[in-house]
């Protein structure tokens, strides 16, 4: 039996999705945008590949929002028990 990481649930749920979808997780001209205008404020904003993997699937209509907020909430849960 293997032993599944914290972390790996929701990453493995994302890559099912993007495998099926076909979908790479690209870096957009509004993205590139709000970190600059973040770092300009003094936030010190980082987002992991898991965090960016659900907003681009969310920008490419692959999961509803509902869905996004249900792996939000998970991934959450599994940062705080590491």
């Amino acid at each position: 039996m293997k032993t599944i990481k914290p972390t790996q649930a929701v990453a493995t749920i994302l890559s099912r999705y993007q495998r099926r979808r076909i979908c790479q997780v690209s870096v957009t001209a509004t993205d590139v945008y709000g970190d600059t205008i973040a770092r300009f404020c003094g936030d010190d904003v980082d987002l992991d590949p898991v965090e960016l993997g659900r907003i681009h699937l969310k920008r490419q209509k692959v999961i509803s929002g509902r869905r996004l907020v249900t792996l939000l909430a998970r991934h959450q849960r599994e940062i705080r028990a590491e």
